[in-house]
């Protein structure tokens, strides 16, 4: 089971939000890298193994990562059919607006 803490910082230095900064950077490229590697693929478990030395994240991080991107897949797959069919109406009013003229 994971926990999760949510808090809010009061103060914070230059370093500290430079380093907030840079470990955000990390995990959005993981998680990006991820993301790609799923797309071709890849298994989950060799996954993990390859983002930790990569990106020298702990393994809950590449998790997290990992499950983002494949809600990002999924949600994609799921929105594919609305957005061909969005696409045909307005090829659809096109081609009217091209009759009419």
């Amino acid at each position: 089971m994971k926990t999760t803490r949510t808090c809010k910082i009061n103060s914070i230095t230059k370093e500290q939000t430079e380093d907030l900064i840079t470990l955000i950077r990390t995990f959005e490229s993981a998680k990006r890298y991820s993301f790609n590697r799923l797309i071709e693929g890849e298994n989950e478990k060799e996954l993990i193994k390859k983002l930790q030395p990569k990106y020298l994240l702990n393994k809950r991080f590449c998790e997290d990562a990992i499950l983002q991107a494949q809600t990002i897949l999924f949600s994609q797959k799921e929105l594919l059919p609305v957005y061909l069919e969005n696409n045909q109406k307005k090829l659809e009013k096109t081609l009217q607006k091209i009759d009419a003229l």
